[in-house]
């Protein structure tokens, strides 16, 4: 039986690239390209949902995965935000 942080290789895959190229969720981006990619990461489910519900296929259910993982990867990722009320 799994664990609760074990996930299928088709999730591992997408996992290490996101952590590849912009770090874990714990290392903060800036405010704004986080709120980028969590409104394409929007976008990508919604268009995934609606392909899947269409054509139950492997490749739409791969797809729909990937977009339920980048989307939760941007709603957890912490984002640097900017204030002009911070002491210099």
């Amino acid at each position: 039986m799994k664990n609760k942080h074990e996930y299928s290789s088709v999730e591992d895959i997408i996992l290490g690239a996101l952590k590849e190229e912009f770090g874990s969720i714990h290392v903060a981006m800036d405010e704004n390209k986080v709120q980028e990619k969590i409104d394409n990461s929007k976008k990508l489910y919604e268009l995934a949902v609606n392909e899947y519900r269409i054509n139950q296929s492997a490749h739409n259910y791969n797809i729909l995965i990937t977009a339920m993982l980048s989307l939760q990867y941007w709603n957890q990722k912490r984002a640097r935000f900017f204030s002009i009320t911070e002491d210099f």
